[in-house]
């Protein structure tokens, strides 16, 4: 993953507005949407959402990661929300689940746009498991939640081991 630097220099809008000053816009962005989820009866069920479009713009402008996984993670929570007040009451949780694995997975998918370009595959995780629990509402069998669980700890476990053994060779 990467992090910006309070020396990093790089312009966005082509040297329109500086980094800090996207950041600032941003911060002020979500300080308003939570003021109208209080006072605009009915817009708090847009909250999330509209965090996440606020953090997507600013991806969109800086293609920053921090960026990218505010927007997968607030978006996916808000389209869950959203479309588990229409959605079914037995199927309401796997809507949730689904629309959180979908924002896990543009996590993934965004960072393929940022600059420098981030391929960790971590968000993948999430997705496969929030996937996985959806499936198994709908279901009603944990068979395949089981088996993203341990195919998922397979691959924590050996993506620490590689990391561990990546910093020994550096060392």
């Amino acid at each position: 993953m990467t992090a910006s630097k309070s020396t990093d220099i790089r312009k966005t809008f082509d040297g329109i507005l500086p980094e800090k000053a996207v950041g600032g816009l941003v911060l002020v962005a979500i300080g308003i949407v939570i003021i109208a989820g209080q006072l605009i009866p009915g817009f708090g069920q847009y909250t999330l959402l509209a965090v996440g479009v606020v953090c997507l713009i600013a991806f969109a402008l800086t293609r920053e990661y921090g960026y990218a996984v505010a927007t997968g993670i607030t978006g996916g929570l808000g389209v869950g929300v959203l479309l588990s007040s229409v959605a079914s009451d037995p199927y309401d949780g796997a809507v949730f689940m689904s629309s959180f694995a979908a924002g896990f997975l543009a996590v993934w998918i965004l960072g393929l746009g940022a600059k420098p370009r981030e391929t960790n595959p971590w968000p993948l995780i999430p997705a496969a498991i929030f996937g996985a629990i959806a499936v198994t509402i709908v279901t009603e069998s944990s068979l395949i939640l089981q088996a993203v669980i341990a195919i998922a700890v397979v691959a924590l476990i050996g993506g620490g081991l590689k990391a561990i053994y990546d910093s020994r060779k550096e060392a």
